[in-house]
């Protein structure tokens, strides 16, 4: 019964100790950091004088959104209740009294404001003006108030008339032909009160599918209720592969190829003062549709007959996330738990007897279902202020199974083989741990290093799987051990008089362990693997006048694989000399890259830029001797091989211009050069791949008057890539060149009322292909755009 009343009796003298504990070292710490900036004297308003203070300075961290402590300064009773330590932050009519004051005056060791790297510290006349306000009253009237409610909506309304391949069009321009039109974006933001909020924002664009919904409400010190969908279409072009030596040269897919790609879910957060921020969602993602491919069919002995893919994916996410700041340290933890199912059917057709319909067909199903879980722990830390530690852990485990068939018609032979698998599983076990430190010893020096360490299991098996070269079920098992483990350390030094030195270097380790084996008396490998890769860079950017600036990075990369084939067996015969892979041993990669920037800004109404850019690349590998079965005769002895090089070159133009308030122009040209290049051993299916990239582009803004101004548009790209390998293949390479322009007229009515009218060129063509995808496009659009207030 006595319990209440002595928990009151005790509370005072606790209270009354804190208090003055707090006031001893608030006044121990003004005493060695010497006086205070007097107050301004003046009469303060709070609109012209201490608003902008707090918008530039604090409210970043102490606004209405996670505000740092608890602490807000974007309303008079937030801000004198105080944050999670004290309740006299500003006590109106005392500044001297005040631990704001304090604060931003420096005077406390650990609790300077803004924080160093949030923001430049007040000046002492800003500091008198934050006195001033407090010791007037720390009056809020004048204060410009919130809008309650604030609305925006943007419709447009047009369409593209489209000559020539209009699903090509679709396909680059990521639009439909034809009239389109809709919101293109609506918002609603409306402040219930101080601590209420409530949000809306979506779009609706017809006929291309493409809209979404955001739902949200938010109250301080509480939590939030966060919903939505979104989806959009990508097109597809349905043409597969061409060549003149053929007749059609082309082939293409009678119907519209597009996927619709879309997401809706829902977050409950809860973020209450001194507890963990908790949130608890759902998501749900999509895919449907029907899609191109590249498994192009035989078309009287050329590969060029296009191939597509219904596409029938969903995905349901549960997920949980959690943080906190506890001692210093900030804590996150993620969970996720997917359940994902994949019903994708292919399908392929080909010309065997010749002209122009197909006579065989390969139907292919897959029924793929998984369900994955996954947990992700991060830290961070400053442990000193120029020492920040940040690390991580993550655990993530797979099961899945697959239900496969195919099936391959050809009915003037009557011809209709059917396989079909059994069960087919998979699980995968990954743990993953990194660690990094960033260290600021001195004002001019940073560097960085960090660690990560990942370990994989994975096991497949199949009771019964189709063996698609033989035409016939087999039982096939894998297993795979994985470890990687990467470290990197970078650092950055401004020392230099008007330069700045960087470097980074990261050395990555990978070790495999691999089984395979699909019916024990046709094919078991065991193969232990190990890839060493490294990257060193340097870079060095020098200022040696304000209207110049001129950096340079050089950078090498370096990867080496050796192969172990601890068990090699293939149609019953052993290695070395039983065929690819198995014989490789090793494998190098090696690649320099040197890219140099220069920036030119005579004036303040002129900024050029020259980029330039230099690939280098070599392949090589080393194998056993290769023995042709069939034959029964070696046709490779072995040993190293310089396998092949890749060189590229890059060169870019950019130039910004604003001669005129009224007028800006921006434009930029690059131009790409590179080369592929392997040994043929006399075959003429191998030739170089080598090609250029051009590309310019134009953009310009010029004001009428004061509502109303005009914007043009342009860009150019050309390409010519070609693998002259006619004579044993499909020629592969791209040659096009594309044009658009686009022209627009903005007019503001008033201050809530604007419009836009738009013209839009498009033109496409592409010799690779006979012209085939080539295409002209026009389009006028009219907007619309309304906010208030």
């Amino acid at each position: 019964m006595n319990c209440l009343p002595l928990r009151k009796a005790n509370s005072r003298p606790r209270l009354i100790i804190a208090a003055a504990v707090v006031w001893s070292l608030a006044a121990a710490a003004q005493a060695q950091a010497g006086p205070l900036p007097p107050p301004a004297e003046q009469t303060v308003e709070f609109t012209r004088d201490i608003e902008p203070i707090f918008q530039e300075s604090c409210l970043r961290c102490h606004g209405s959104e996670k505000p740092k402590s608890h602490f807000r300064l974007d309303n008079r009773g937030a801000a004198q209740a105080g944050g999670d330590s004290n309740t006299n932050d500003i006590v109106p009519g005392d500044s001297g009294r005040s631990l704001l004051i304090l604060y931003v005056a420096h005077a406390v060791k650990a609790m300077e404001m803004p924080p160093m790297g949030k923001g430049a510290p007040l000046t002492p006349r800003q500091i008198g003006l934050l006195r001033a306000w407090i010791d007037q009253g720390a009056v809020w009237s004048t204060n410009r108030q919130p809008d309650q409610i604030a609305v925006a909506a943007s419709s447009t309304v047009g369409g593209f008339d489209v000559h020539g391949n209009k699903a090509k069009f679709r396909e680059l321009a990521e639009v439909p032909d034809g009239f389109s039109g809709g919101l293109e974006k609506f918002s609603l933001l409306q402040q219930l009160d101080a601590n209420d909020k409530l949000s809306l924002d979506g779009h609706l664009l017809e006929p291309q599918q493409d809209m979404g919904l955001k739902l949200g409400l938010d109250k301080t010190d509480l939590g939030f209720v966060h919903a939505g969908f979104d989806q959009w279409r990508k097109y597809y072009a349905a043409d597969g592969g061409a060549d003149a030596a053929v007749i059609p040269s082309q082939f293409a897919v009678n119907r519209d190829l597009y996927v619709d790609n879309g997401r809706a879910w829902v977050d409950f957060g809860l973020d209450l003062p001194h507890w963990p921020r908790m949130v608890l969602g759902y998501e749900y993602d999509y895919r449907s549709g029907v899609e191109s491919t590249l498994d192009w069919g035989d078309a009287n002995g050329k590969n060029i007959y296009p191939a597509t893919q219904g596409v029938d994916e969903r995905t349901h996410i549960l997920k949980f996330d959690l943080s906190n700041d506890f001692g210093g340290w900030h804590f996150e933890d993620s969970t996720r738990v997917e359940f994902n199912s994949e019903k994708n059917q292919g399908a392929e057709a080909g010309i065997l007897a010749g002209g122009a319909v197909p006579d065989l067909s390969i139907s292919t199903r897959d029924d793929y279902q998984q369900t994955q879980g996954m947990n992700t722990l991060t830290f961070e830390k400053s442990i000193r202020v120029w020492w920040l530690l940040s690390g991580g852990f993550c655990y993530s485990r797979l099961e899945g199974g697959d239900l496969f068939s195919q099936t391959t018609a050809i009915p003037a032979f009557g011809l209709n083989a059917v396989l079909n698998s059994q069960q087919i599983t998979l699980e995968r076990d990954s743990e993953i741990f990194s660690a990094a430190s960033l260290f600021t010893p001195l004002d001019y020096l940073t560097f960085s290093l960090g660690s990560q360490n990942e370990w994989t299991s994975e096991q497949g098996f199949g009771a019964s799987v189709p063996d698609l070269e033989l035409g016939l079920n087999t039982p096939a098992t894998s297993s795979v051990e994985e470890f990687k483990a990467a470290q990197q350390a970078g650092f950055r030094y401004t020392k230099i008089p008007l330069a700045i030195l960087s470097g980074a270097a990261r050395l990555e380790e990978e070790n495999v362990n691999e089984y395979q084996e699909e019916d024990p008396a046709e094919f078991m490998r065991d193969t232990a693997a190990n890839n060493r890769r490294y990257n060193v860079q340097l870079g060095l950017s020098v200022s040696p006048w304000r209207t110049l600036e001129w950096s340079a990075q050089i950078r090498r990369d370096d990867s080496k694989t050796d192969y172990g084939q601890l068990l090699d067996l293939y149609n019953g015969f052993y290695g070395p000399t039983n065929g690819y892979p198995a014989f490789i041993l090793n494998r190098t990669i090696r690649s320099d890259v040197f890219e140099t920037k220069l920036v030119w800004r005579p004036s303040l109404w002129l900024k050029a830029t020259l980029t330039c850019q230099f690939t280098a690349t070599d392949y090589s590998s080393k194998t056993d001797p290769s023995i042709d079965l069939g034959l029964m005769e070696q046709v490779s002895p072995g040993g190293p091989i310089l396998d092949g090089t890749c060189d590229a070159r890059t060169y870019g133009l950019g130039v910004t211009v604003t001669p005129l308030r009224r007028l800006y122009f921006s434009g930029a040209f690059t131009y790409s050069f590179s080369r592929a290049i392997t040994a043929d051993n006399d075959d003429p299916s191998i030739a170089p791949y080598r090609g250029n990239i051009d590309t310019l582009s134009a953009a310009a803004n010029y004001a009428l008057d004061a509502s109303t101004s005009l914007q043009a548009a342009y860009t150019f790209s050309t390409a010519g890539y070609e693998e002259n390998n006619a004579a044993a293949g499909v020629p592969l390479g791209l040659e096009y060149t594309r044009h658009d322009l686009s022209i627009s007229l903005t007019r503001k009515f008033n201050l809530r009322l604007s419009g836009s009218l738009r013209y839009a060129f498009s033109q496409y063509s592409e010799p690779s292909s006979g012209n085939a995808n080539g295409y002209g496009a026009q389009g006028v659009f009219a907007a619309m755009n309304y906010k208030f207030p």
